[in-house]
């Protein structure tokens, strides 16, 4: 069954006024209220009164706040989000078909998991797919019982690099929840045959949590419409994509943690 099967049900974002941005022009933008926002709360929307196919906006917001991460071998820090990606013949990467992509966080299997992420709304779907659905990491690690949260937290789960990602390793071993609350999930990179019984049973309460309509966040982005996500604070997943000609930027980069910065 879809992990999304009940997104229906799910409550629509609200987020704080700090959280939300409007520009009107690339001229004279303050970038500290957006680190401030992500900080705090681990999100920005951000709507442009303009169009910026290239992301030019959003990846000037990113090289002035944090440090953009390398999204592939091929060394992308903006890469195309769209049916058969950038070329059109990219169909490795769930992200690049048009089918459900369960709750996850980005690059998952990648040793220095990426802080941040940004999307760009070149064209939304037009026909009422490819919605965004986010999980607050802060109520699923309240709703674990204290076994799973002690296995979540402290055992290395084996983890699969998609072959697509594929850099140094093929795997790597992480626990699923880090010391500072942070999640690390993706549900087909787990090794599931070298778990013992109690670490699948602590998955199965994670997975359950995963599920359940009243903990997800259901996001509607429209054109010209810049998202910036706390990757460890909030899991995201997209609902089927319906309208082939729905095309996103994507973007990833790390700030240091708040209690770093002066």
């Amino acid at each position: 069954m879809s992990s999304l099967h009940l997104m229906p049900y799910a409550t629509t974002l609200r987020v704080p006024q700090y959280c939300r941005f409007d520009i009107d022009s690339a001229e004279s933008i303050d970038y500290e209220p957006y680190k401030y926002a992500l900080l705090k709360k681990g999100i920005a929307i951000i709507n442009l009164n303009f169009a910026d196919n290239a992301a030019k906006i959003m990846n000037d917001i990113v090289n002035e706040i944090g440090l953009v991460h390398e999204h592939d071998s091929m060394g992308r820090t903006v890469w195309d989000v769209k049916v058969g990606g950038e070329t059109g013949k990219e169909s490795l990467a769930i992200s690049h078909g048009d089918q459900e992509f369960s709750l996850h966080n980005d690059g998952a299997f990648e040793k220095e998991m990426p802080g941040y992420f940004g999307l760009y709304v070149v064209r939304a779907d037009k026909f009422g797919g490819g919605i965004n659905v986010l999980i607050n990491t802060d109520k699923i690690i309240e709703s674990l019982s204290e076994a799973s949260f002690d296995i979540l937290s402290t055992h290395k789960f084996k983890l699969r690099v998609p072959e697509e990602f594929h850099k140094d390793e093929e795997f790597i071993h992480a626990p699923l929840i880090d010391e500072n609350h942070g999640f690390r999930y993706r549900h087909d990179i787990i090794e599931r045959d070298c778990c013992s019984q109690a670490e699948l049973e602590a998955l199965a309460e994670l997975e359950l949590q995963l599920s359940l309509p009243q903990n997800m966040l259901k996001v509607c982005l429209q054109d010209q419409q810049i998202l910036l996500l706390d990757n460890r604070r909030f899991l995201h997943a997209r609902t089927q994509v319906k309208d082939k000609k729905r095309h996103l930027k994507r973007i990833r980069f790390n700030m240091p943690p708040l209690s770093k910065v002066s």
